[in-house]
């Protein structure tokens, strides 16, 4: 009896289905057009051979209505109303599953992702006879959608390779290319499953011939892409012509002056990699002037090349390019830069040479205990004054921090050359010529989603830029670069600053400012500069290959300056520094070893305090941030410091309230007449062993005294180096050197400050191996900015 009723529940359910089916299909015929348009047979799906099924997910949006049941509802579509009616979840492994009901072939898939002309969404297709999976074909592997053509439509079809007879089907999301956050979704509007011969496929046709084996083809006989180009001559041109820009068209700027009420504005505008939108002056005398800079935003794939930025600081009417389009907020009048980025990837700014024009931008300094304040390039301009500049004030005569180094800038307009903001990535800054600069404001600052965010910029690469002639001294607020804010200091860069050139900073005391973790500092060269490589907040840094030369008599030119977790400064050749080489002074704050996200912090000193972060209230949170952060865990191997001047010490170790913890000094070359090697405080030298610094491997030379610490003088010697001054102009290791095949373990470079391998490796950042090609010599103008980009 019981197998009769489950047949007779069996055929009931069946026809209950069957009258779904029709009321499906009569909703169907009663689509509005938009949604008619959406289902047709455009993407090559037929009615014929459709499989019906139901739809489960692993999870969807919360507190939004982007549930799985949407991918089966008919609706899809460009316009917004059909945008809403999608399944949404964030996150790698995403999955939706569909229940054919029986075991079925399925022979194709329509898709249609939201955003599909913006992005490419990454996923693949499984099938299994089990609900679990636990047993399952892989019947589309992983892949990108399609990139699209405009004519295409968004709902795609996708061929199952093998096709098996399956019950379910898993199509799994792993986000989209998009960047920041947004890349995190996974995001589709409609999806149909179909049985059959493929739309556009005929057994009939011949089968096309098999594609050439690889390296058939000749370089030769690939053409690269055509550009679309225009050619402009006037700033009513430019603009014209970046508003109707599209994929692959090549804007070439002829020789002269472009100047409009506000920036040159490049929106919501999307090239490719085989097809970027360039912006370029072939020569370098197409010259972005007066009012105008260039504003990218909300864009990718785009180049700008060859141009000359000489434009003011701006004024009142400098906005109206902004207003125009809506963008009144993104104004920035007063301090205009030459080029802002803002939510941007995929941008390179490449041989272009920025000199911006400072006349009129304010500054102040103190001299005879009161407030001067001035304005750049404009003579018999300088007023006492308080808090801004006020220019019937009473005028001051004497001389400014131009003519008088003792005399130092503290404040003024914070203008800056380059500024990449919001939530981007991938972008390169390279081969431009950048100075000079004499006004308040770091040159090229990363902010991200400044101080209300917690986001940066990830993967740019900044390279072979010449950065010269910035200055007067300042006692904060002109570094020659920033990589974020307090606020982002804990965010992921993954940012590469490599191959620059700095000679005559003149600024503040962080040449490279590092604010965010993540991120890697090599093979730049500093010369004849005030300040050094800081890492002023966040973790996980690496600083390795860089040249850092002074004169052994000019103060203030130092070498790394560290705060944080798990820092590593390796394969650096720092001469002639007169300031602290490298120091590790403690912290009012204490973030804990672990280096993440949302840390308990302690601060207070003897009225200590302590809360989790992300427990406070963002004025609070962003406060604490600004502190000095203890280090914990950072690694100083393999450097070498030689001929250290001004009485300088060369190591400094501990100050404030929290010292650093588990400090590893190991296999440094050392030479110096001046101030102690390894200077302790006495918070450091009474610390538990435990945090106490390691040091092994180090060999010193000198008529320094070691260290302030006798275990520490105790634990190391002098002896003669033998160190010679190469033909390259450095100081390395003779082949009577101790220091060659003396490194210790664990803390060695695997190979050495000129890219050569270690086999047993030396002591310092120099590995003896005479004849052998050295491919990172310290920079020269020759090396670096646009000619080099030419080359």
């Amino acid at each position: 009896m019981k197998p009769l009723i489950n047949a007779l529940n069996q055929r009931y359910h069946r026809l209950i289905c069957m009258g779904l089916v029709l009321i499906l299909l009569v909703g169907t015929l009663m689509m509005s057009s938009s949604e008619a348009q959406g289902a047709s047979s455009d993407a090559g799906g037929s009615g014929m051979n459709r499989i019906e099924s139901t739809v489960t997910a692993s999870s969807h949006q919360s507190g939004t209505n982007y549930v799985p049941g949407n991918v089966l509802d008919g609706v899809w579509g460009e316009d917004a109303e059909s945008q809403q009616s999608r399944w949404s979840a964030s996150g790698q492994g995403q999955w939706l599953q569909f229940d054919l009901g029986t075991e079925q072939t399925v022979t194709y898939v329509n898709i249609a992702f939201l955003n599909a002309r913006e992005r490419q969404s990454s996923f693949e297709i499984l099938a299994s006879n089990t609900e679990d999976f636990q047993s399952s074909t892989v019947v589309f592997e992983r892949q990108f959608s399609r990139q699209l053509k405009p004519e295409d439509s968004i709902m795609q079809t996708y061929v199952l390779q093998p096709t098996v007879k399956a019950r379910y089907l898993r199509l799994i999301g792993y986000g989209n290319n998009a960047s920041g956050s947004s890349g995190n979704w996974n995001s589709i509007m409609e999806v149909e499953l179909y049985a059959g011969k493929v739309p556009g496929e005929s057994p009939e046709e011949p089968q096309p011939p098999l594609p050439p084996n690889a390296g058939e083809v000749k370089e030769e006989d690939v053409k690269p892409p055509e550009m679309k180009r225009v050619s402009v001559s006037t700033a009513e041109q430019l603009q014209q012509a970046l508003d109707q820009a599209v994929a692959g068209t090549l804007i070439e700027l002829k020789d002269g002056t472009y100047e409009q009420n506000g920036p040159f504005v490049v929106k919501d505008k999307h090239g490719s990699a085989v097809y970027p939108i360039r912006i370029t002056g072939k020569s370098g005398k197409a010259i972005i002037s007066g009012n105008s800079y260039m504003h990218i935003e909300n864009s990718n794939y785009i180049e700008v090349s060859g141009l000359t930025f000489r434009n003011g600081i701006g004024d009142e009417n400098g906005k109206q390019t902004l207003i125009d389009r809506g963008l009144a907020h993104r104004a920035l009048t007063g301090v205009h830069p030459g080029i802002q980025l803002e939510s941007s990837s995929r941008i390179s700014i490449l041989g272009n040479t920025f000199a911006l024009d400072e006349t009129g931008q304010p500054y102040r300094f103190k001299a005879q205990n009161r407030y001067v304040w001035c304005l750049l390039n404009v003579e018999n301009s300088c007023r006492y004054s308080e808090d801004r500049y006020n220019p019937n004030g009473e005028v001051y005569k004497g001389l400014t921090p131009f003519e008088d180094p003792k005399l130092i800038t503290d404040n003024g307009t914070h203008r800056h050359y380059i500024r990449v903001e919001g939530t981007s990535s991938h972008n390169r800054i390279a081969y431009n010529d950048i100075g000079p600069k004499k006004g308040f404001g770091a040159v090229l600052i990363y902010d991200g989603e400044g101080h209300s965010g917690q986001h940066i910029s990830q993967y740019d690469v900044i390279e072979y830029n010449y950065f010269h002639d910035i200055g007067p001294r300042v006692t904060n607020g002109l570094e020659a670069i920033r990589l974020g804010l307090s606020s982002t200091s804990l965010a992921s860069g993954y940012i590469t600053v490599q191959y620059n050139l700095f000679d005559g900073f003149n600024g503040e005391d962080e040449v490279i400012s590092v604010k965010s973790s993540d991120n890697i500092i090599r093979n730049n060269t500093i010369r004849h500069s005030y300040g050094g490589i800081v890492s002023r907040h966040g973790n996980r840094n690496s600083f390795y290959g860089n040249h850092l030369i002074g004169d052994g008599v000019t103060p203030g030119s130092s070498g790394f300056r560290i705060y944080g977790n798990d820092h590593k400064i390796y394969n650096n050749y720092m001469e002639g520094l007169t300031d602290k080489v490298i120091r590790l002074d403690g912290g009012t704050h204490d973030g804990g070893p672990e280096g993440s996200t949302n840390p308990i912090v302690r601060w207070g000193g003897n009225q200590e305090q302590t809360a989790r972060l992300g427990d406070l209230p963002a004025e609070q949170r962003t406060e604490l941030l600004r502190g000095h952060w203890r280090q914990y865990n950072v690694q100083v191997y393999n450097n070498t410091i030689v001929n250290v001047g001004n009485q300088t010490t060369t190591f400094n170790l501990g100050g404030r309230t929290y010292q650093p913890v588990g400090t590893k000094i190991y296999n440094n070359l050392i030479f110096s007449h001046a101030g102690t090697m390894f200077h302790e405080t006495d918070a450091v030298i009474q610390a538990p062993e435990q945090e106490r610094a390691v040091y092994k491997g180090n060999m010193l030379s000198g008529n320094a005294p070691i260290s302030n610490n006798p275990v520490v003088d105790r634990e190391m010697t002098k002896q003669e180096l033998h160190l010679v001054r190469s033909m390259d102009g450095l100081i390395r290791l003779s082949v009577y050197s101790p220091a060659v095949d003396a490194a210790l373990t664990p803390f060695v470079a695997a190979d050495d400050m000129d890219g050569q391998f270690r086999y047993i490796p030396d002591v310092g950042a120099d590995e003896y191996a005479p004849g052998k090609q050295r491919a990172n010599p310290p920079l020269t103008a020759h090396d670096v900015g646009p000619d080099a980009w030419m080359k």
